[in-house]
């Protein structure tokens, strides 16, 4: 009886412990589990919170801090990228970072065909050196990894744009009541700015492929010959100026921007051969994903010179000197705004006598008030109000009767601001028939031009046209 009565109380005790070390079992996997859940959950890193760890880095100085940032592929794959940042940071103390997230756009976009990356456009860092300051726009692709612990890494760390500052912007401990400080980098409004910077970037680094890169190609095939004129210019070494650059949204055409007024210098041995301005014109393109893209660079009119543009020749003894309205710049307008004019005359007169309808008339807007005069041997005028393509018909018509065409200008006038110019100078006309070699008609008189800057392309035209004569002409040729 006591035998199994003992058999019985063995068997209730295994069952009991058997329970104990099953329910401890369960216990601890439900344990683990909600562990590994708060872990996971806990682990994942928000874009935000990867950037700040990333300005806490460049700011500490410490480079295998910023190492550690790094996808060690990708360092190896963009090394240019990574050597840029890591070369900063090694150098003792002589370059020190501030990284600006709260004027940073902000707005990560999903990388195409790589759903885990995200790109982070227009980052604005301020780099330190002794005595100057450099302000750059950087792009960061990063990438979330890890199976437990998702953390971000990098996968570029682009800077797309730089501009030195010729003085010390170091932030000082006391407050500064006049704001002296050089114009900030990134103008704002304006989202061309990070494509601006890059471009600027290949420009200045002779990056052919990478300006390649820029372009919308079917834009590219279209403007062939911008495009090819500007990777020629790149031979040279350009130096590119954006402090004069005008932002501008076309109207009715909402991702399309045109940004002009920027200066570039080319260089050759340190010695500046060349200015000229350009004027790109940007647009968002894609099907399935959209990107700023160049469908324009433009050169603007004839290549700026140390001599004027505008050419002039030796004046008869009764005309006003050519090289006294070319020695000095008259007139109120702004220097960039000379400059410019000077070009697109340049480039009217060039056509003009070289008998280039085309690029003459594309130097007219479309609705552009012309007025030609006829001048009797009285002296007398008579005003002819011209469309635009009447103008092409009579232009057409004078360069059949005359094999040699002259024109002439002198004492030019430049009045206005950066987008309006109201323009003056005397012109004298000489044609030469194909039978002759003399010109067999020649006029001298006052022209008189308003230009602006059309909104749709970003180039300079003449919206208005009118002369006067300066003194008793020939016959004006019956047309």
């Amino acid at each position: 009886m006591n035998d199994s009565q003992n058999e019985r109380t063995q068997k209730s005790f295994l069952s009991n412990t058997r329970n104990l070390i099953w329910g401890g079992a369960i216990a601890g996997i439900v344990i683990v589990l909600i562990a590994f859940v708060v872990m996971f959950m806990s682990s994942s890193e928000t874009p935000n919170a990867f950037l700040a760890r990333w300005k806490s880095t460049l700011e500490s100085g410490e480079l295998k801090k910023y190492e550690g940032l790094w996808l060690p592929n990708a360092r190896r794959k963009y090394a240019q990228d990574y050597k840029r940042t890591a070369d900063l940071l090694k150098a003792d103390g002589q370059a020190r970072f501030e990284v600006n997230l709260s004027d940073a756009p902000i707005s990560p976009r999903r990388v195409p065909r790589y759903p885990n990356r995200l790109q982070i456009e227009g980052i604005p860092v301020l780099v330190h050196f002794p005595g100057e300051s450099q302000q750059q726009v950087r792009n960061l692709t990063i990438e979330s990894k890890g199976m437990v612990q998702k953390r971000w890494k990098i996968v570029r760390d682009e800077v797309v744009g730089q501009e030195f500052a010729p003085v010390d912007t170091t932030p000082s401990s006391t407050p500064q009541v006049d704001d002296t400080s050089e114009p900030t980098l990134t103008p704002p409004n304006s989202p061309v700015v990070p494509l601006v910077q890059a471009w600027k970037n290949a420009l200045e680094s002779q990056d052919s492929k990478k300006y390649t890169s820029l372009w919308d190609k079917s834009a590219q095939s279209k403007q062939k010959a911008n495009f090819q004129r500007a990777i020629k210019a790149m031979s040279q070494t350009p130096s590119v100026d954006l402090s004069q650059a005008t932002y501008i949204a076309v109207p009715r055409k909402k991702e399309r921007h045109i940004v002009a007024n920027i200066s570039v210098t080319l260089y050759d041995g340190g010695t500046p051969i060349e200015t000229h301005t350009r004027t790109l014109t940007i647009e968002k393109k894609g099907f399935l994903w959209q990107d700023w893209k160049l469908i324009n660079d433009e050169i603007g009119g004839e290549a700026a010179s140390p001599e004027p543009v505008v050419q002039y020749e030796t004046a008869p003894a009764d005309t006003v000197s050519g090289e006294e309205s070319g020695g000095t710049f008259a007139g109120n307008a702004p220097l960039d705004t000379q400059l410019k004019v000077r070009q697109v005359l340049g480039k009217w007169q060039s056509a003009w006598e070289g008998k280039d309808l085309k690029t003459y008339m594309s130097i007219y807007a479309e609705l552009a008030q012309i007025t030609r005069v006829t001048v009797s041997g009285g002296g007398k005028g008579t005003p002819t109000y011209l469309t635009k393509a009447q103008l092409r018909a009579k232009m057409r018509k004078l360069n059949r009767m005359y094999a040699k065409i002259d024109v002439t200008i002198s004492n030019l006038q430049v009045n206005g601001d950066r987008a309006v110019a109201d323009v003056t100078f005397l012109q004298k006309f000489a044609g030469t028939p194909a039978s002759g070699t003399r010109p067999s008609y020649s006029d001298y008189g006052t022209k008189q031009l308003n230009l602006m800057v059309d909104p749709a392309d970003g180039r300079w035209k003449i919206y208005a046209e009118s002369w006067r004569y300066y003194e008793d002409v020939p016959e004006f040729p019956k047309m």
